[in-house]
């Protein structure tokens, strides 16, 4: 379980607001209708500079203080992956509010003017008694392929429950040229029976050096995802870290991998249960080429 310091807040089909253990590996991520984030290794080293490559490349540094009835509110980066925006800001209570790392700010982002939300999921970390650390991870059905994004976040809920009256608004530009230069676009588009006669099939894999993702649809609605591993020519297996549902008829699913960049020719995807990860529902899929 997290320690004391540590909370994660998710918004999922019931808006059940789960707890999970912290993961810390060298890297950093971030999560219209549905909200989640799951496994943070990516936010342990967005936080953490001293466990963090170098992603500043991928990051819009931004320090812009809005001030309300609830406190001061520093957003202070704002990191592009594929599908995925990452927010870092940091909370400074007014004196007389109730705040502790069970309070969760969870964002509305537009993009463009337009709401690709899927899932957004928040994490508050108490550095003292009067500063908190707020991240957001905040997935998208999609993100224009621009270089540059005209984004608006707002920061106008709290812990899913209570409007802010006067809620935080940030109006920025964020950069994606670098990621979109660096990203690794597997094309799959191929379908494959499981074990228990259904079809799905897989669209395509991308991989950033902060993530990686294997898109997929299926020809019935499923309430929970399929899971996929991913294995290496020699022989290293990877196991997916969060899954979200991309449209509202549950048929089109994200599959994210963190800390995971794909710089080899071959790998195959080998679908697996969610709660057994070693066994196997159907065929594996080949990617990429020799």
């Amino acid at each position: 379980m997290l320690s004391s310091d540590y909370s994660l807040s998710e918004d999922q089909p019931k808006k059940k607001r789960v707890r999970k253990k912290w993961f810390v590996i060298a890297l950093c991520i971030v999560v219209v209708s549905c909200v989640i984030i799951t496994n943070l290794p990516v936010v342990a080293s967005f936080l953490d500079k001293s466990k963090e490559p170098d992603f500043s490349v991928y990051k819009t540094f931004v320090g812009q203080t809005i001030e309300n009835d609830f406190g001061r509110l520093t957003l202070n980066e704002v990191m592009m992956d594929d599908n995925q925006i990452l927010l870092n800001a940091t909370f400074e209570p007014v004196e007389d509010l109730d705040f502790d790392n069970q309070v969760f700010f969870i964002p509305q982002v537009l993009v463009n003017g337009q709401n690709f939300t899927v899932r957004n999921g928040g994490q508050t970390i108490a550095q003292t008694d009067s500063i908190y650390t707020i991240y957001n991870s905040v997935k998208m059905s999609e993100l224009p392929q621009n270089e540059k994004l005209k984004l608006e976040i707002r920061y106008n809920d709290w812990n899913w429950e209570k409007p802010i009256d006067k809620p935080w608004v940030f109006k920025i530009e964020a950069l994606q040229e670098q990621l979109l230069e660096d990203r690794i676009i597997f094309s799959v588009d191929k379908a494959i029976t499981l074990n228990d006669g259904q079809v799905i099939k897989v669209e395509k894999v991308v991989s950033t050096p902060i993530s990686t993702t294997i898109y997929f649809q299926s020809t019935q609605s499923l309430q929970e995802s399929i899971a996929f591993n991913i294995l290496s020519e020699s022989g290293k297996t990877w196991r997916y870290d969060s899954s979200y549902p991309l449209n509202e008829e549950h048929t089109q699913w994200g599959i994210r991998f963190d800390a995971l960049y794909l710089k080899d020719n071959m790998y195959e995807l080998i679908p697996v249960e969610t709660g057994d990860r070693d066994k196997e529902l159907g065929p594996a899929i080949k990617i990429g080429e020799k």
